[in-house]
């Protein structure tokens, strides 16, 4: 028996034959595989080199099948049917109740998760959605144990077994309450380095990307106030003279609710680089890539310029 290689193999041939033997006409086949007519000619005479055999011959009643094509017609139609099920079999894993488990910052739960509850509503109806703070997917290695089926955020570098692709970008911003006695609609570096800061201290270290941009031009801040959450951040704004820098989408959320200001950096910041992981055992997770979909799909419509 010579060995086939099925990379060399178009498959989709073998659902022609398929149509082809049940119809026994290119017409009918074509109709049923809603192609043209020609495309089923084309694919016959790739068969017929494929098998070494005519397969089927034309008569005045129809294609009448070759005796090798009556042998190969019941395996085809049981592989085909086995293939429907495997591929029916995939489609309803998305579809059953389940609960996906992403774990992310309070700033992505604020920014991206209800839109991402509401998408998962829509697609699938029966999923759950649970989401855990980054600090616990770290200490329980949640994506290598399975706990966990997604992580956005910032990763500072990719788990081991991991993989990551974007999910979006956006600008940091400058916040102050709307009110505030020495800031009105333009921030400049000297009153910015001025002001008291608020920053953010995930894992108990402070991000430094301010201080970095500041020092370039040789100038540095003073902090009043360092929390662990980023959902903290406006609150603490909104009710004293501080600034702070967050990014955009979660600025926005807060600023008309608490009478916040939202003025562009008197210096270059970086752009924020949010990122989705997940570990390779899920990679081919159906329900995990339509996750990812959702995700990405829910953060290009919430885009802040």
């Amino acid at each position: 028996m010579t060995d086939v290689n099925l990379a060399n193999v178009d498959l989709n041939l073998l659902v022609v034959l398929d149509a082809v033997l049940s119809e026994r006409s290119a017409t009918k086949a074509a109709a049923k595989l809603h192609v043209t007519q020609s495309a089923v000619s084309n694919a016959l005479r790739r068969l017929r080199a494929l098998f070494d055999d005519e397969l089927v011959v034309r008569t005045a009643y129809g294609f009448i099948p070759t005796p090798r094509a009556d042998t190969l017609a019941p395996s085809l139609r049981a592989l085909l049917t086995e293939t429907e099920k495997l591929l029916s079999a995939s489609e309803s894993h998305t579809k059953r109740a389940r609960t996906f488990t992403v774990a992310c910052t309070d700033a992505i739960s604020v920014s991206l998760v209800p839109g991402l509850r509401r998408e998962l509503e829509r697609q699938l109806p029966l999923a759950r959605l649970r989401v855990v703070t980054i600090e616990r997917e770290l200490s329980h290695q949640g994506l290598a144990t399975g706990d966990v089926d997604l992580l956005i955020g910032i990763p500072p570098a990719l788990p081991t077994g991991c993989e990551g692709e974007g999910v979006y970008e956006e600008h940091i911003v400058c916040v102050i309450r709307r009110d505030h006695p020495t800031v009105r609609t333009k921030l400049s570096l000297d009153r910015y380095t001025s002001l008291p800061h608020i920053e953010v201290a995930l894992f108990g270290e402070p991000d430094d990307r301010v201080d970095r941009a500041l020092a370039r031009v040789g100038r540095s801040r003073t902090i009043a106030l360092t929390v662990p959450h980023f959902s903290s951040v406006p609150f603490a704004v909104a009710t004293s003279n501080c600034v702070a820098a967050l990014g955009a989408r979660l600025s926005v959320a807060f600023a008309k609710p608490l009478g916040l200001r939202i003025l562009t950096p008197p210096v270059e910041l970086p752009r924020l680089q949010i990122q989705q992981v997940w570990h390779r055992r899920a990679s081919h997770d159906p329900g995990v890539i339509l996750l990812r979909k959702m995700a990405r799909k829910v953060a290009s419509e919430g885009r802040v310029t």
